[in-house]
């Protein structure tokens, strides 16, 4: 009968701790008439809301408030019982609130039942784990309260997730499937935490190498100097068309001693091979293109850091110290840019490599700073390891080649792409990686495999991989016919 009053207990509970025990008067003429039979009744009522008061003095004090209510004999209780712990937390299922006495307070405070679930789930190790620190931050109450709150409903981390009214009022089943829900929300917060941990490795490694090699030419930006105005080549007029230039896998950097690999190859031989074979394809050009996309990174150095080692970390047999190549490499890229820059405007295009995932965006932001004032080089700086450009009735890829296969890439770039892929009839990659040649034509989109100009180290030799043909690559792409043609300028075995 007394659960059925609504929200007599919360009031009651307010009242007492609230009210230090004033405000009796209001609960007899309140309450007196509504249920109650005697002072006994309403004695076991107060006293199962505050024990440290017993049944006996519970009616006293409701004769003193005024009730008159006649207690039977019998139902006196001992009146020499020892007062037992007060009762902290209470339940009230009409009003679905939490009510919980906190010393630190002084007082009763109350969390809605949605929270008090959240909180309890959050502070199990099957569903959250959370510490009561990070109660404190989620659920925004103090890390002291929070700490008795817990103490009081006597939480464990290795507690069921679920309250006891849950438990007695809820199907198994559902529970179960909660559980199963909470497994899933666990493992995607776990996943995006080792992501984001990746990220911050990542960002370490960036903040290193900026320490130990970046601010060895930072100083020197402001003194790089480019010709506002090259002098063009003279070439033919013909259809509009943007020569595709990428030396991927270039490798500046690396040593291999004839020798002990079969083929000399250091910095001087990439600088070498780059502009010869650059050259080349541009005396066979057959008209005046209106562009040229260079397409650069993507392993142009050999290593990444002060150590000399990959991205991942993997030793290198280098030509030069760190930075050495690191600057030599820069100043290398803007002097083909300028030989570029006599042909056409031109766009470059970054792609990340596995060798030179942060050098590759250190010669990116070097690029940009040295054509910031000329209009007719521009630079994408883009951290993405895919890029994509528009010509005419182009859509073209770009990536290093190392994270996704190459029969995946038109379904990616259909994906990402989705508008400029129903824009343009012409799609086609580019990447690299792999050091030797081959294309393909998959979902409408051609994939372009690229060659690599660099020679050999002692790691590919040793694995055999010797029977790849270094050269460089320019694609004619018309600007709405897609590609009309392909050069070729293969590394001479002399050089």
């Amino acid at each position: 009968m007394l659960q059925k009053k609504k929200g007599l207990r919360t009031y009651c509970y307010r009242t007492l701790y609230m009210g230090k025990y004033h405000g009796g008067t209001d609960l007899i003429e309140k309450y007196a008439s509504e249920g109650f039979e005697n002072a006994s009744q309403f004695a076991r009522f107060l006293n199962s809301i505050e024990p440290k008061r017993s049944i006996d003095a519970w009616r006293f004090a409701i004769k003193d408030w005024g009730g008159d209510f006649q207690p039977k004999a019998e139902e006196y209780s001992n009146p020499l019982q020892a007062p037992i712990e007060r009762l902290k937390t209470h339940y009230d299922s009409a009003s679905d609130i939490y009510l919980t006495y906190l010393d630190s307070m002084g007082t009763m405070i109350s969390v809605s039942g949605e929270t008090h679930r959240n909180m309890k789930r959050a502070y199990s190790d099957m569903t959250g784990g959370y510490t009561v620190s990070d109660l404190s931050r989620e659920f925004n109450m103090p890390e002291l309260w929070l700490g008795e709150y817990v103490r009081s409903h006597k939480w464990k981390h290795s507690m069921i997730p679920f309250t006891d009214e849950e438990v007695v009022t809820k199907d198994r089943k559902d529970l179960l499937t909660e559980l199963v829900f909470n497994e899933k929300q666990k493992l995607l917060v776990d996943i995006d935490k080792a992501k984001w941990e990746s990220i911050e490795k990542d960002a370490m490694k960036y903040r290193k190498l900026r320490a130990t090699l970046l601010d060895e030419f930072v100083s020197n930006i402001n003194k790089i100097s480019v010709a506002k105005n090259p002098k063009k080549i003279k070439m033919p007029k013909g259809n509009p068309y943007a020569v595709v230039i990428s030396p991927t896998d270039l490798h500046y950097g690396k040593g291999g001693w004839v020798d002990e690999v079969g083929v000399h190859f250091d910095m001087e031989e990439a600088r070498s091979r780059l502009l010869n074979r650059t050259q080349n394809l541009i005396d066979r050009l057959p008209s005046e293109p209106e562009k040229v996309i260079l397409a650069t990174g993507s392993d142009w150095f050999h290593i990444d850091n002060d150590g000399g080692t990959t991205t991942a970390g993997t030793a290198q047999d280098m030509s030069g110290t760190p930075a050495q190549i690191l600057m030599n490499g820069c100043e290398l890229a803007k002097e083909h840019i300028e030989m570029l820059r006599k042909v056409a405007p031109v766009e470059i295009v970054f792609m990340s490599g596995n060798h030179d995932r942060f050098a590759a965006l250190a010669l990116a932001l070097y690029l940009e700073a040295a054509y910031q004032n000329v209009d007719d080089v521009s630079v994408l700086v883009s951290p993405k390891s895919r890029q994509y450009v528009t010509w005419g009735n182009n859509l073209l890829g770009f990536t290093h080649g190392d994270f996704v296969k190459s029969l995946d890439l038109p379904l990616i770039m259909a994906n990402e792409e989705r508008n400029l892929w129903g824009k343009c009839s012409n799609r086609m990659w580019f990447h690299g990686h792999k050091h030797y040649t081959h294309m393909m034509e998959k979902g409408g989109c051609f994939v372009i495999q690229l060659p690599s100009l660099a020679g050999h180290d002692r790691w590919h030799y040793r694995k055999g991989f010797v029977t790849e043909r270094a050269g460089l690559f320019a694609h004619l792409v018309d600007k709405q016919d897609g590609i009309i043609g392909t050069l070729y300028a293969p590394v001479m075995k002399h050089g």
